[in-house]
């Protein structure tokens, strides 16, 4: 036999070897998925030697719980992400209720305010009904006087509530249809004072 064919020989047989190691691992790796035995613990530190689509990965072996850990990771980075977002919300509300904490001190202030100026206007209108009220007596009392008495009572009074008192006698008379006394009263005063009287009474408003 030639030393061409001996080598020949002598690499088919070392390659039947190889497909032979090839077949019995495929196998044991087959078996490892079926369950019927363990593939890293038969091949043992042989396995680096090996083709990586013969190698089995240390994570499935060595942690069977890492699916499980990744999912419970991704949960929590979302759940730390939700907790963030529920952070960010709870110092908007806050802020939120300390704007309306001031717009209801702002607005008590203002209604408080308001009152106030509504117990003044009140009062002022109180004030003006009086006002008013005693006007009206004090026209009825001096067109029932003497028109000299009633004159002399007249002009020992200040010119602005003259003035009213002459009006409302002047209102009264012509609501009654009858002729106003007013006239007549300013005859009777000192002519300076019932000039002063007559040209005040054209500028000064009525008080109704």
């Amino acid at each position: 036999m030639s030393a061409g064919t001996t080598a020949r020989n002598i690499l088919k047989i070392f390659f039947l070897l190889l497909l032979l190691i090839a077949i019995v691992l495929g196998g044991m790796y087959w078996f490892d998925h079926l369950g019927l035995l363990d593939y890293r613990r038969v091949i043992g530190p042989l396995s680096r030697y090996l083709p990586s689509f013969m190698q089995r990965g240390e994570t499935e072996d060595g942690d069977p719980l890492l699916m499980e850990r990744e999912i419970l990771l991704k949960q929590g980075e979302v759940l730390k992400a939700k907790e963030g977002t529920i952070e960010q919300q709870s110092v908007m509300l806050e802020q939120k209720e300390l704007e309306l904490k001031e717009t209801e001190a702002k607005l008590a202030e203002e209604t408080k305010r308001l009152e106030e100026e509504k117990k003044v206007l009140s009062e002022r209108l109180n004030e003006y009904d009086n006002y008013s009220e005693n006007i009206d007596t004090q026209a009825l009392y001096f067109v029932s006087m003497p028109p000299k008495a009633a004159v002399e009572r007249l002009s020992g009074l200040d010119d602005l509530l003259v003035i009213d008192i002459l009006r409302r006698i002047d209102r009264n008379a012509e609501e009654e249809g009858r002729q106003s006394v007013v006239p007549y009263y300013l005859s009777l005063m000192d002519p300076d004072r019932a000039a002063v009287i007559q040209r005040k009474m054209t500028k000064v408003g009525d008080i109704n």
